[in-house]
């Protein structure tokens, strides 16, 4: 690899700083049985050099935004290596050590450099490592020294770890849920890491508390996680802080270092470290709020039945939501329209590539016995065996309405539309932004048009779909991101965590400075 042949410094008392650029993107959830392969990122993203940044600037996305901060301030962006993957289980090993391979390889080519600026998850193990983010930020550190700066730019519900803490100077991470503020986090943590790169103060002050709460309970939209996101917002737009991150870490982490994490980054250490405590404890104090009230499969269905319910009511089936990690081939719900032979019309999809298989061998208007759904997660119930007519073939490739992501194509395989009396279902190989409206419209099932829609999704479903519907009920669906977080066998997570303990009396631990 061929450094870039860049001047690090203009005029006289004016520093260039030359920058490298880097993104490893995927939300582990260790109760999907499904790692994810070299394949899967190059589903999403698997770029190098200049191709990595071209595809970028194209896209909503934190990297975009960091080299819009870098270059705006006319210091230069080097591209190294992007991976990022749709959630999934856990990382395989290979692409793990790619990553670091490449980034060694970059560092030892880059010649003369002052920093490196990632975008991370935050959230993702690996088969070998729980904690993969902190691994990496702290083998880049190992790598560059001690006198270089990393900012890092991570999701809301990164599980942000000691490693990363005393390894990364600058961390921020999305403040909007459903996310919608990519670039703007990256730019973020951009112009913080350039703040840093001049000597300009400014204190990383961190608290950890022992939470974890279903991503499918709050949102940035209402109170009570908007509340104290909007206190944060307060203290910077009022100068005490220059920036603040409530990590609330997605649960589907069976490992032993898991917290939620408050960061508070300010010209003063003690003004940084008062923040992150009062922030902190406003989150915890809140805890309760932050549950949803579950329903159940047939409850939605009954609704869905009456004549007065507005169409389409939603039934959403957070705990197979491929956005939290989960696989999505559940069929549950589909199940007992056709065990109580409902008259609704029913919309969904499901991740089967067998079906998509025998569904184009079949062909378009054919009509065959499906064994449908099931087939990844233990414990799911299923499958649905049921003759279906396909409705529709298609090469899976669409894109997004938004807001979030707006633009962004993804490319779910090989996929077919099969009805099964007045259901839909759209089997897919490799289920993509599964609260995006498009994953069903493209394909031909108008959301619109349904009694129900089932939604695989916590909340990135709450602004697009609210164009057109106003009946929405979380329900309690078996799968590996299930909103009843007693439905998991837990081993590995420490002994004191809410809500599995309920932490009468506990205080939020004091906000401290971890690196300096």
């Amino acid at each position: 690899m061929k450094a870039p042949g860049t001047i690090r410094k203009g005029s006289e008392n004016e520093i260039r700083y030359r920058i490298l650029v880097c993104e490893f993107h995927q939300e582990t959830n260790t109760f999907n049985p499904l790692n994810s392969g070299i394949e899967q990122f190059e589903a999403i993203r698997y770029l190098k050099d200049e191709a990595f940044f071209d595809v970028c600037r194209e896209l909503p996305c934190a990297v975009h935004g960091m080299i819009d901060a870098i270059e705006e301030e006319g210091c230069t962006a080097v591209p190294t290596i992007d991976l990022c993957a749709q959630s999934c289980g856990r990382v395989r090993d290979d692409v793990f050590e790619l990553l670091l391979r490449s980034m060694e390889d970059y560092i030892q080519a880059a010649g003369e450099f002052d920093a490196v600026f990632a975008s991370l998850h935050g959230a993702t193990s690996t088969e070998s490592q729980d904690d993969a983010c902190g691994v990496f930020v702290e083998k880049l550190r190992a790598l560059i020294g001690e006198e270089k700066v990393i900012a890092a730019s991570f999701d809301l519900h990164a599980n942000i770890t000691e490693r990363m803490l005393k390894n990364a100077d600058i961390i921020c991470g999305y403040q909007t849920y459903p996310h919608v503020d990519f670039y703007e986090t990256g730019y973020r943590a951009a112009k913080l890491g350039l703040r840093k790169l001049r000597k300009e103060p400014a204190a990383v002050a961190s608290t950890l508390i022992p939470m974890m709460v279903p991503p499918v309970g709050y949102t940035s939209l209402l109170p009570p996680f908007k509340d104290v996101i909007d206190y944060g917002k307060s203290l910077v737009e009022e100068g005490k802080l220059l920036d603040f991150t409530l990590f609330q870490v997605q649960p589907w982490l069976d490992i032993s270092e898991i917290a939620s994490c408050i960061i508070a980054i300010g010209t003063e250490e003690e003004q940084a470290e008062q923040y992150a405590l009062e922030l902190g404890k406003r989150l915890f104090e809140n805890r309760e709020g932050y549950w949803p009230e579950l329903t159940t499969i047939d409850a939605v269905i009954d609704r869905a039945e009456m004549p007065e319910s507005q169409k389409p009511v939603i039934l959403v089936d957070s705990a197979d939501s491929p956005n939290g990690g989960a696989v999505g081939d559940s069929i549950a719900a589909a199940m007992r329209i056709y065990e109580r032979k409902s008259k609704i019309r029913a919309g969904m999809f499901v991740k089967d590539p067998e079906v998509v298989r025998q569904a184009f061998e079949v062909g378009v208007g054919g009509t065959a016995r499906f064994s449908i759904g099931a087939k990844f997660t233990p414990g799911m119930p299923g499958p649905l065996v049921a003759d279906a007519r396909v409705r529709s073939l298609h090469d899976g490739v669409f894109c997004q309405e938004g807001p979030a992501g707006r633009g962004i194509c993804n490319n779910i395989g090989r996929t077919a539309v099969i009805s099964v009396g007045n259901m839909d279902i759209m089997v897919c190989e490799e289920p993509a932004s599964s609260g995006d409206p498009q994953l069903l419209r493209h394909f031909g099932i108008e959301p619109s048009m349904y009694d129900m829609i089932v939604v695989k999704a916590n909340t990135s479903y709450r602004v697009p779909y609210s164009h057109f519907a106003t009946e929405f009920y979380e329900t309690d669906t078996p799968g590996a991101g299930a909103a009843n977080l007693k439905r998991f066998d837990w081993k590995h997570i420490p002994e004191s965590m809410y809500p599995f303990d309920e932490l009468e009396g506990y205080e939020v631990e004091p906000a401290r400075i971890r690196r300096r």
